[in-house]
């Protein structure tokens, strides 16, 4: 009687001919999940959360549910998961430019460019976080820190004179809608 190895499903032969063949050999299981929600974002850009499906994503990758359940129980997962990993990079550049900046108007430069060119960068991913979804409330309040974040930017920039005496909450959510609407 023949032997057959099992392996898990999603995770490719580490050697002979379906090795070679499969694309996500070479990659590791961070790589595999990165380049799973890069390539979910965009039907769930395209036809929203409600209207894409689990079979969209795995035909948009080319691989099966089996591999697409190996990492996520449901696309409420990966959408979690894009919007965690969205915010994510918006706070780490936010952050950097709070650290590494002095000057209140070069702050305010740097931190709309950032946005800005992160929203460019990742037009899908952030397209879903700025997406009309059910967000969890850790989601939620990481989009109210950032904002705040900002706003700190802005109310700063007001003390000092390089930005008008207005609203810095009113500026705040304009700057930011302004910067976001590039990803529409």
């Amino acid at each position: 009687m023949k032997e057959f190895q099992r392996r898990r499903i999603g995770r490719p032969s580490q050697s002979g001919a379906e090795a070679e063949n499969n694309p996500l050999h070479a990659l590791d299981h961070e790589q595999r999940r990165t380049l799973f929600l890069e390539t979910a974002a965009a039907p769930f850009e395209e036809k929203g959360y409600a209207n894409t499906s689990v079979d969209d994503i795995t035909r948009e990758l080319g691989f099966t549910k089996g591999v697409f359940y190996y990492y996520w129980k449901n696309k409420r997962e990966v959408v979690q998961e894009i919007h965690d990993r969205a915010l994510k990079v918006m706070i780490e550049r936010l952050d950097r430019v709070m650290t590494e900046e002095s000057s209140p108007a070069i702050r305010i430069e740097v931190a709309i460019r950032n946005h800005v060119e992160a929203v460019l960068a990742n037009r899908s991913i952030i397209a879903v976080l700025l997406g009309n979804f059910d967000f969890s409330e850790e989601t939620l309040e990481g989009r109210r820190a950032y904002a705040r974040r900002f706003q700190e930017l802005i109310e700063e920039g007001i003390a000092t004179g390089v930005v008008r005496d207005l609203d810095p909450k009113v500026l705040t959510y304009a700057i930011l809608g302004l910067c976001n609407s590039v990803a529409r």
